[in-house]
């Protein structure tokens, strides 16, 4: 039988069950990549991410011309002309039947329904994977037979469930007889130009990378990413995220890896270990949110009450929150990395995104957005749910009158102002006792602005709105 392989985000050759099942069933298999710039555009990907992705490609393409597998990109309008593209290229190569691995969201999911629905037509059997979470989606249910919608309860049955079968990923593949057909991806035009300023050798691309940085994580800080995680002038963190958005690492190879250094424990030995896996079981569980409540794919809140609240606009305050001139030097900071790097620390996501929809009392809807047209790491569902949790429009969401006061925070997780110091150079040379909250003098001297608003009354205004939205 000859097979294709639709590779979407999962740009990888290990743990990829789609992958894995059409080679041990075929005896010809070919690899396709659909490319819609509008598409990628529509839903707000970032220009770094897709320069990320471009290059992943490359990567992946080197990688299956060893097992002679040609990997061929093709240009689509979208959504609704994949699974047209996709009947077209198995006729003209005489296939027999398709590969793909699935994918969240809800065009994502009326799309693949469609490309089976029309294969099937067409006598073309289709099959699709898991490779982004461990359990089907939506099957992690309450007593009552309900989604979760709290973490803590669905982490808890996500462990009492698990079987370290699910785990039995380790795969060795036999490379294909040699065809006439070749890749095309030194040839086809991605017709994409660098928009962003990062300097791209902080994400270097392919599977081997990613399986590198893994390893130096859980051999060098793992161990103390509980303590170090939130203090964001440490590399404490595994910056495994671009690669976990994009397939080119899976989480079970995470988990693998990381319970293989823990006696496979889940919930007890090395604190630092048990706590980065819970932050992967987090993307599982968002996951779970975005297929068991289509609602949140379609640019709705979770709580209904919250469509209520009366959100702010404000120009000048949206710009200066952009651009990290809010005269919050903590928000500031982290704002600058995003645009630096391409990637902000999460204990600084949830105070970037709480500062935005609280106290500026703006839509999380645009920072959101702002954060997918920005982030290498751009995931819908996960991060839909960090904005929404912070905005305690979502599920498991912080309490409404929960908000956290940004230089607080800063003065807890950047002690010294290192951070500080790093990405608002100008604020370098104040002692750690005003660089949190510098005197007006000060940012005169220095050159920086003061204050956008006061965190008193835009906290008192915060809780006023969303308690007449409950009303």
């Amino acid at each position: 039988m000859k097979s294709i392989i639709w590779f979407r985000n999962d740009l990888r050759i290990d743990d990829n069950p789609a992958m894995r099942a059409a080679c041990d069933s075929s005896a010809e298999v070919y690899a396709i990549f659909l490319y819609s710039q509008d598409q990628l555009k529509a839903h707000n990907e970032a220009n770094i991410k897709l320069d990320f992705l471009i290059d992943n490609l490359k990567c992946l393409s080197n990688s299956l011309e060893e097992l002679n597998i040609p990997l061929s990109i093709i240009d689509s309008k979208g959504f609704d002309e994949d699974p047209e593209i996709i009947l077209k290229t198995s006729k003209e190569r005489d296939v027999g039947k398709v590969f793909f691995n699935k994918q969240f969201g809800e065009d994502e999911q009326k799309r693949d329904i469609e490309a089976k629905s029309i294969l099937k037509a067409s006598n073309v059997k289709a099959e699709s994977f898991n490779d982004q979470i461990v359990y089907e989606a939506g099957s992690i249910r309450t007593g009552q037979n309900k989604p979760y919608s709290v973490f803590t309860p669905f982490k808890r049955k996500w462990v009492e469930n698990f079987d370290m079968e699910f785990l039995d990923i380790e795969h060795k593949y036999t490379p294909m007889p040699q065809r006439n057909i070749s890749s095309n991806i030194s040839t086809f035009n991605f017709d994409f130009k660098t928009e962003h300023k990062v300097d791209m050798s902080l994400w270097p691309a392919g599977e081997q990378a990613a399986l590198d940085r893994l390893k130096i994580f859980l051999e060098n800080k793992a161990s103390n990413y509980s303590k170090d995680r939130n203090d964001p002038i440490i590399d404490g963190t595994s910056r495994m995220s671009p690669y976990l958005a994009l397939g080119i690492i899976s989480s079970k190879r995470c988990i693998l890896e990381g319970l293989k250094l823990n006696n496979f424990e889940f919930t007890s030995g090395n604190n630092g270990i048990t706590k980065w896996i819970d932050e992967i079981v987090w993307r599982e569980f968002y996951r779970n949110i975005m297929f068991s409540f289509p609602k949140v794919s379609r640019n709705q809140p979770f709580q209904d009450f919250s469509k209520s609240i009366q959100w702010r606009f404000e120009e000048k305050e949206l710009h200066a929150w952009k651009t990290g001139m809010t005269g919050f030097p903590i928000i500031d900071a982290a704002m600058r990395q995003l645009l630096h790097e391409g990637w902000m620390h999460n204990r600084l996501r949830m105070i970037v995104a709480m500062f935005f929809t609280k106290n500026m009392l703006h839509d999380w809807r645009l920072g959101e957005a702002y954060f997918m047209q920005n982030l290498i790491d751009g995931d819908f569902a996960s991060n839909n749910g960090g904005w929404q949790w912070s905005s305690s429009t979502g599920t498991d969401a912080a309490p409404y009158f929960r908000i956290f006061n940004p230089v607080t925070q800063s003065t807890n997780f950047d002690k010294e102002g290192l951070f500080i110091k790093k990405y608002v150079p100008e604020l370098k040379d104040l002692d750690k006792s005003v660089i949190h909250d510098p005197p007006k003098d000060h940012r005169k001297y220095c050159g920086y602005p003061d204050q956008i608003l006061d965190l008193k009354t835009s906290r008192l205004r915060a809780i006023d709105a969303f308690k007449a939205a409950k009303s």
